[in-house]
């Protein structure tokens, strides 16, 4: 096929929403098991709580006590009343073990939900901060080897590409003229803008094993001329400048507070005045009791540094580092877009 094609490589015709939730499906059961395993269940029904009381209660972290409670509330276990969770009737009914219909022998029995849920509850009690985690170790000192930078390619593209053309036909980036596409991995993102916005030229920030291996998706799409690539590690060596926006999708979610706060500062200083930071997520709400999708996204993101956002978040992360007129619009599926720009 010509390039003519990749130049009108459209969405797909219907969006990936059910294979999110196929991917995310493994996690509720182990979810509903490992609160049982805590005696949350219990415990709410004595005394309904809010985050901190559970998070200390239970010795979890409070990114873990967040992801649990928000998806038990997702899911119909728990419902929010101002800042407290209580339980819901089917909760109280099939998830007490003093009651008669008590359901979780069966769910922790058979199938995977009993030894999911015991790897579950480590992660609600961690924050990967070890010198020798594999989130420090791989990504954030750089440790990833080329196979690894190939799988991960593989991986985050497959489940970014939909989203990456479906943003690039939903919101407008006629206005960028150059994009710094920071920890981009395979480039789908830079990918499907380029080749929606043929003036926009967009360079791949990452681990330099990983960017060896994105040139071959930037050969795959013809984007050679406006997509290229520059090796470093975010967190350690200087940033590229002359960019009038900064990019990142799915990279906030990995990281603990002080590293967030370092991403930020770091895009604020690299952009001129009138510069744009960009934030791609799936945003829990408010509330932090849902949506389901996000919740679950959350549960995933503990075997990491970090959890999924409520927009107010992102909102004060970035007016705290300077940037003014945050606003957020739904990109595709599951996902939205945040911006801030710099004064």
């Amino acid at each position: 096929m010509g390039e003519g094609w990749f130049l009108n490589l459209e969405p797909p015709t219907v969006d990936d929403r059910a294979i999110w939730d196929l991917w995310l499906s493994q996690y509720p059961l182990a979810v509903v098991v490992a609160a049982d395993e805590l005696g949350l269940f219990s415990f709410v029904d004595a005394q309904p709580s809010d985050l901190q009381r559970v998070s200390d209660h239970f010795s979890l972290t409070s990114r873990g006590a967040e992801a649990l409670l928000a998806t038990l509330a997702a899911c119909g276990y728990l419902v929010k009343h101002s800042s407290e969770f209580h339980l819901t009737d089917v909760a109280r009914t099939y998830l007490l073990p003093d009651r008669d219909f008590y359901w979780v022998p069966m769910l922790r029995n058979v199938g995977s939900g009993g030894a999911a849920a015991e790897g579950l509850i480590a992660r609600l009690r961690s924050d990967n901060l070890g010198s020798n985690d594999r989130v420090t170790v791989r990504w954030e000192h750089g440790g990833i080897s080329p196979e690894d930078a190939r799988s991960s390619n593989r991986s985050f593209h497959s489940h970014s590409f939909p989203a990456a053309v479906g943003m690039a036909r939903g919101i407008d980036f006629g206005s960028v003229r150059r994009l710094l596409d920071v920890a981009g991995g395979p480039g789908s993102f830079s990918i499907a803008l380029a080749l929606r916005y043929p003036a926009l030229k967009c360079t791949i920030a990452d681990l330099p094993n990983v960017v060896t291996d994105t040139r071959s998706y930037i050969e795959r799409y013809h984007c050679q001329d406006r997509v290229d690539t520059h090796a470093f590690n975010m967190f350690e060596e200087t940033w590229p400048a002359g960019y009038d926006a900064i990019f990142f999708s799915n990279v906030y979610h990995d990281w603990d507070a002080n590293r967030r706060t370092d991403l930020t500062a770091r895009a604020f200083a690299a952009l001129p005045s009138g510069g744009r930071i960009l934030v791609h997520e799936m945003l829990l709400s408010d509330a932090a009791d849902g949506p389901l999708h996000a919740a679950l996204f959350s549960v995933m993101m503990l075997g990491t540094r970090g959890k999924q956002f409520s927009f107010t978040e992102l909102a004060d992360m970035l007016s705290c580092a300077g940037f003014v007129d945050v606003s957020v619009a739904h990109s595709y599926a599951y996902y939205s877009l945040i911006s801030g720009t710099k004064p």
